[in-house]
């Protein structure tokens, strides 16, 4: 019996995948994500630093709109720092969460940053390597956190000093 292939002509195939539900969607995004910062731990980059990254993140990655409102993803990594996942619920910021830490893994994987001789935080590296943003930027805002802290001028510039490495 010989095996006869018929094809219809605006036929397409069945779709393998039926849509995904928001819970099974949240899930695999979270999974996405604590599997990419686990690898970044791997590569020398540290949770603390992928926060610092979120602070100071200015540009949307390829797939997110370039008006996203950044702050959703750092609201979702600082919770996923704080181990309070089961707060997550914007898709969105997830999703968003996921590709900058993807394109953070990347430009890691790829070296960056490894060979950089200077006590910046790896952070500040990558943020000037993958965002343009300059490191007098990143003081420029860590000053003006610390100038609306209630504390005294020795404690800022000891706290400065702490954040910065």
């Amino acid at each position: 019996m010989a095996l006869r292939v018929v094809g219809r002509q605006g036929a397409s195939p069945p779709s393998s995948k039926a849509a995904k539900d928001p819970a099974e969607q949240r899930a695999d995004l979270l999974k996405g994500c604590k599997t990419v910062m686990m690898e970044l731990q791997g590569l020398d980059f540290p949770r603390s630093d992928v926060r610092g990254y979120f602070t100071y993140v200015v540009k949307p990655p390829a797939g997110v709109a370039k008006d996203f409102d950044l702050s959703r993803a750092k609201a979702v990594v600082e919770q996923m720092v704080s181990g309070q996942e089961e707060a997550i619920t914007d898709l969105e910021g997830l999703k968003a969460a996921q590709l900058i830490l993807s394109d953070v893994w990347r430009w890691r994987r790829r070296g960056g940053g490894m060979d950089d001789e200077t006590d910046r935080p790896n952070y500040a590296i990558a943020l000037e390597s993958l965002q343009n943003v300059q490191p007098e930027q990143i003081d420029r805002i860590t000053s003006s956190l610390l100038d609306s802290l209630p504390i005294s001028e020795s404690e800022k510039r000891e706290m400065s000093g702490s954040v910065q490495k």
